[in-house]
């Protein structure tokens, strides 16, 4: 069952389409200036959260506070890996990859989580294969729904990022599921 602060965390996620948006609306050095800015931002809330303690309170109270999972609380939040990942992607890949990639980490998990928590049933590694499931085919229906896109490449960066979703890897997704989906792209697409 989705609580009130996974569906919260979930419309968020979907909140950050605005990024791909800005980004084919905008001219290129303004959109990465602004991602830029948007890293540098939730960074210093970050930093501040973890060894300021009248920041962490604030942040308690008006912030994400009340959204961040248990292993967001001793770390970074999912967003500032989210928005690193973002802008190391976006000056490092061609535009249609990182494109593709924030599109995956942007619709992928909401997908595998409401799949997963909604009729999961096999578990694997805490997660549910219907979810894992559903995460690889929203992946794949991306990958070969988006212009510019080698479709071979684009199923393996599916692959990659629902396998890279499933296992118990103690870094956060929001930087290696665009990482690994990115790079398989990238270098197999050669």
């Amino acid at each position: 069952m989705l609580t009130r602060v996974e569906i919260t965390r979930k419309i968020v996620h979907l909140v950050t389409l605005a990024i791909p948006i800005g980004y084919a609306s905008l001219p290129e050095k303004t959109a990465l200036v602004i991602v830029l800015l948007l890293f540098l931002g939730f960074l210093s809330v970050d930093l501040l959260r973890h060894y300021h303690p009248g920041m962490a309170s604030l942040f308690q109270k008006y912030f994400f506070g009340k959204v961040l999972r248990e292993e967001e609380k001793p770390t970074l939040m999912g967003s500032t890996f989210f928005l690193f990942s973002t802008l190391f992607t976006l000056l490092f890949f061609r535009i249609s990859i990182a494109i593709a990639r924030i599109l995956i980490l942007l619709f992928s998990p909401p997908c595998a989580a409401l799949v997963g928590k909604g009729i999961g049933r096999v578990r694997i590694f805490g997660k549910t294969l219907e979810g894992s499931a559903a995460f690889f085919l929203s992946s794949l229906l991306i990958v070969w729904l988006y212009p510019h896109l080698n479709r071979f490449w684009g199923s393996a960066a599916a692959l990659g990022a629902t396998l890279i979703e499933i296992l118990p890897i103690q870094v956060d997704d929001n930087l290696t599921i665009p990482l690994v989906a990115s790079a398989i792209m990238f270098f197999g697409g050669r």
